[in-house]
């Protein structure tokens, strides 16, 4: 598969609470809360600037992101996107469409 981005999704330290052995809660560090990158294609579905609100505009997007198979846990509800070394976002996930004829997990973000 041609890719041309990485995903990254919640590992279940980021979900279960840590605790030391006095049982003070411990603070996990932003790189443990991410899985290992994950190759993936990410093509952009829709892109509009043109969003307004109270407290200015703001920007909204949608993507398809195709993964291999048993990349990525499939009740994964959360991904977070980079392209050429640049977060383009933490996005949650929309659906897991059925994808014929390829060994290949759909993301609709």
């Amino acid at each position: 598969m041609r890719t041309n981005g990485i995903l990254y999704y919640p590992t279940s330290s980021a979900t279960a609470p840590q605790f030391d052995e006095d049982g003070v809660p411990v603070v996990s560090t932003p790189s443990s809360l991410w899985s290992d990158p994950v190759p993936c294609h990410i093509k952009m579905l829709s892109s509009s600037s043109k969003g307004t609100n109270e407290d200015g505009t703001f920007h909204q997007a949608s993507y398809q992101v195709l993964v291999e198979r048993n990349a990525i846990p499939e009740d994964t509800k959360k991904v977070k996107l980079e392209r050429n070394g640049v977060t383009i976002g933490e996005f949650q996930v929309q659906g897991y469409p059925e994808v014929i004829n390829l060994d290949r997990i759909q993301i609709i973000l």
